[in-house]
């Protein structure tokens, strides 16, 4: 067991230097800064909100200024939580892998595939973005679910919804699975992950409560940049496009729950599909929006095609990271920025009916 643990445990102190070596070059592009900003208001008023535009939950301003109080006000202190994060999602794709097809190779495959995914790179080490945080710790509440922990799972999920909104599109169809068996079970998931995530909001936005409210809810709900989105805009379309896909992906939990089909690899496949479905009909898109998709893609795509799974993942990840970087490169020429977002679109298409029409052609597993 410890030989087997050593070479992903190599592989993402790698992942990590490699990340750093990146983020200490300097700050790149405005998020980060207000996302500094943030931090500093939570540390000189107890809030993220109160002296800052700070437009997210409230987590990430917690974590960013544990580093910052660590390594200083500088790029380091600011990147190195969305770097670690980063890095330690390529070892929960590893081990993730590793359980739903025992191959230690393609869990291997599956590590250096994230660790080596530019766009990952970019977002987090160059930009310090910080959608790796959310998407790890929903990566783990659903792992943690298939062993039947259900209050860790409901936990980290509730960590995830805090970072940013869009894991809660996995809160209902969670409950549904089967390790909770009564009615019970499923409200009492559904009540753990509701109630941290309140009461983390809370704590952090009582100080400036109405601000906070106009910085996460106004600017969010009402902004009007498009980024790469093709999708229509109307105010607060944001909410439909994540409430369509969690109506959706919590009917087919629902159905697979009572046809006995709910399992690790078909939630895998439908969260993929519902995941990229979120985000084509977001009526505002930006590169690293995709982090959220990619992590649950890899490990099903690897599962479900094995061998062939490792060139699939690698192209999606290639041309999700082309779009991406090329956006960030050119976003100010609008002619390139049509050509991205109809790729884009084109991808997201290809990849939603890879993922459907594979679970559905293949024997299910009961």
């Amino acid at each position: 067991m410890e030989k087997e643990v050593v070479v992903p445990i190599v592989l993402l102190i790698v992942s990590f230097m490699l990340r750093l070596a990146i983020a200490v070059q300097g700050i790149h592009g405005t998020d980060v800064i207000a996302h500094v900003d943030g931090s500093r208001s939570l540390l000189l008023t107890g809030s993220p909100y109160c002296i800052a535009s700070y437009n997210y939950p409230p987590l990430y301003s917690v974590l960013q200024l544990a580093s910052i109080l660590v390594f200083g006000w500088n790029p380091l202190g600011y990147k190195f939580m969305p770097i670690l994060f980063d890095s330690l999602l390529s070892i929960v794709i590893y081990f993730a892998v590793k359980m739903f097809t025992g191959s230690r190779r393609l869990a291997i495959a599956s590590q250096i595939l994230w660790i080596f995914n530019p766009l990952a790179f970019v977002a987090s080490a160059w930009y310090g973005l910080f959608d790796s945080i959310p998407a790890l710790f929903t990566l783990i509440s659903i792992l943690v679910l298939t062993i039947s922990r259900n209050i860790a799972s409901a936990s980290m999920l509730a960590q995830g919804i805090v970072s940013k909104v869009y894991p809660l599109l996995y809160l209902l169809p969670q409950a549904l699975n089967p390790s909770n068996r009564k009615l019970k079970d499923i409200v009492t998931y559904i009540a753990v992950a509701v109630a941290i995530s309140v009461a983390v909001e809370v704590v952090l936005s009582i100080k400036c409560f109405r601000k906070a409210l106009e910085c996460q809810l106004s600017f969010h709900l009402q902004r009007i940049d498009r980024g790469l989105s093709l999708a229509p805009y109307t105010p607060y379309s944001s909410i439909a496009s994540l409430s369509i896909s969690t109506a959706i992906l919590t009917i087919i939990a629902y159905l697979m729950r009572i046809r006995g089909r709910y399992n690790a690899e078909n939630y895998f496949a439908w969260a993929s599909t519902c995941t990229a479905l979120t985000i084509a009909l977001n009526p505002f898109i930006y590169p690293h929006y995709l982090i959220w998709l990619l992590p649950l893609v890899l490990i099903y795509i690897i599962c479900r095609f094995e061998e062939k799974g490792i060139a699939i993942a690698l192209l999606y990840i290639l041309i999700f990271s082309a779009i991406g970087i090329a956006y960030w490169k050119f976003y100010r020429i609008s002619s390139i920025v049509t050509i991205l977002s109809i790729s884009l679109y084109t991808a997201l298409a290809s990849l939603i009916l890879t993922t459907t029409l594979s679970n559905i052609s293949r024997k299910q597993k009961l």
